[in-house]
């Protein structure tokens, strides 16, 4: 009997462990990924807004060249722990389309993050992911 008491409070104290510990930590995981794109979600609002009401062809064409670089930075710097994230054909041909452009416009990759915008370009080539 002590040792089914002993046994219980073994598995009470695993249960409960791996309750706070992977529970809560999975749910801080994702509340701040949600966060993230809450804010990246505000930040292409705000740049949208700003060329629509400015109502300026260069001016739009700007923000959109900056979020082009942008973009390109955030598939570079994150495309690589993308292990299980497979290209789809729509995928493989704005990256193919994001290539064009950028050997027609090679000012797009200079600047800072000159690597990982280079490395954006790469996902999706070649068939891969």
């Amino acid at each position: 009997m002590k040792t089914l008491l002993w046994l219980f409070a073994v598995a009470v104290s695993g249960a409960t462990g791996f309750y706070f510990g992977i529970g809560y930590g999975a749910e801080t995981l994702a509340t701040l990924a949600a966060q993230n794109q809450v804010t990246d979600g505000v930040y292409r609002l705000s740049v949208s807004l700003d060329a629509l009401e400015k109502n300026d062809p260069e001016h739009a064409n700007r923000l959109h060249e900056q979020n082009f670089k942008s973009a390109l930075g955030q598939i570079g710097t994150n495309s690589p722990n993308t292990t299980y994230l497979a290209c789809s054909d729509k995928d493989r041909e704005i990256m193919r389309a994001a290539r064009e452009y950028s050997k027609a416009h090679p000012e797009v990759l200079t600047g800072p993050l000159q690597q990982f915008k280079a490395q954006g370009l790469a996902w999706c080539s070649q068939g891969g992911a």
